[in-house]
């Protein structure tokens, strides 16, 4: 360490910084620090490529301590029990994750950037992938370090606890039944410090006229005040009802189809049916 600090280049405070995180980590030893600190400066790299280009760390090894750095969580595969479907936390560097930066960066053009903050996410049919690709958004707002909400609303077959490894005992359909507050049912999702589930909870026997109770309502204007971008996931639309209700409080609704799956006269379906509610599609995710 001696050799860091004796260094004039500003850089080595954020070499010194990576190398201690690294040695936490426990990926290499502090005596490593010094001959990685020699190669950076031989052959002109940044600390961790000279690490890497030494044999002493993996490529994997180098994003994983830098994401630690920068405060960009993501989990190891098969280190947690979320869904390896939740690509964005699981692999965040990867094509498939910089699909859904990309959504997101259209959604925040198109859509939060007034103010707006409540959008649902809806499918015509079953089997489109809609709870997964909210589950991969939610993530992705919460890496961005926005204050994310993931409600659960599709109360007849929910996924969100599946994806995320939660239970659910407790959830949406509780604080629907005046049983609980909604704050005592949100689950957090570590290291996603930014991220809370509300699970659907117990399945109702009256899924559409739960949602329709002033308590939803009230859940969707009050959300905004602690959260700075609330995704709901809806039920299928032309299957069931619930949906309509969802969108028509949300204001803004996201439509997911599947390749070779989804009918065009069922897309043209749900947007006769989402005119009369007042809700904006936003757009249309093709999930191959």
């Amino acid at each position: 360490m001696k050799t860091l600090k004796a260094q004039s280049d500003p850089a080595d405070g954020t070499a010194e910084r990576l190398g201690r995180q690294l040695v936490e980590m426990g990926k290499i030893a502090e005596q490593d620090i010094a001959r990685i600190v020699v190669n950076q400066h031989e052959l002109g790299l940044p600390f961790g490529q000279a690490a890497v280009g030494l044999g002493l760390l993996s490529d994997e090894d180098l994003r994983r301590a830098l994401a630690i750095q920068y405060a960009y969580p993501y989990v190891e595969v098969g280190g947690s029990s979320i869904s390896s479907s939740v690509v964005t936390a699981h692999r965040p560097f990867d094509g498939q994750s910089e699909v859904f930066r990309s959504l997101r960066s259209q959604l925040n053009l198109r859509w939060f950037k007034d103010r707006r903050k409540t959008l649902a996410l809806l499918s015509p049919r079953r089997g489109t992938g809609v709870s997964t690709i909210a589950a991969n958004l939610a993530v992705s707002f919460a890496q961005l370090g926005k204050r994310t909400l993931l409600i659960d609303a599709n109360l007849r077959s929910p996924r969100q606890h599946e994806l995320f490894g939660l239970k659910n005992t407790g959830g949406l359909s509780n604080v629907l039944t005046g049983r609980s507050a909604p704050s005592a049912e949100l689950s957090a999702v570590a290291p996603f410090e930014h991220l809370s589930v509300l699970c659907a909870g117990p399945p109702p026997p009256n899924p559409q006229e739960l949602l329709s109770r002033p308590t939803f309502s009230y859940l969707i204007e009050t959300a905004p005040a602690s959260f700075d971008v609330i995704l709901i996931d809806a039920s299928p639309l032309l299957d069931y009802s619930d949906a309509l209700v969802v969108s028509a409080l949300a204001a803004g609704s996201l439509l997911v189809t599947r390749r070779n799956a989804t009918r065009i006269e069922d897309i043209e379906r749900v947007k006769r049916q989402l005119l009369p509610t007042g809700a904006i599609l936003v757009g249309t995710v093709l999930n191959s």
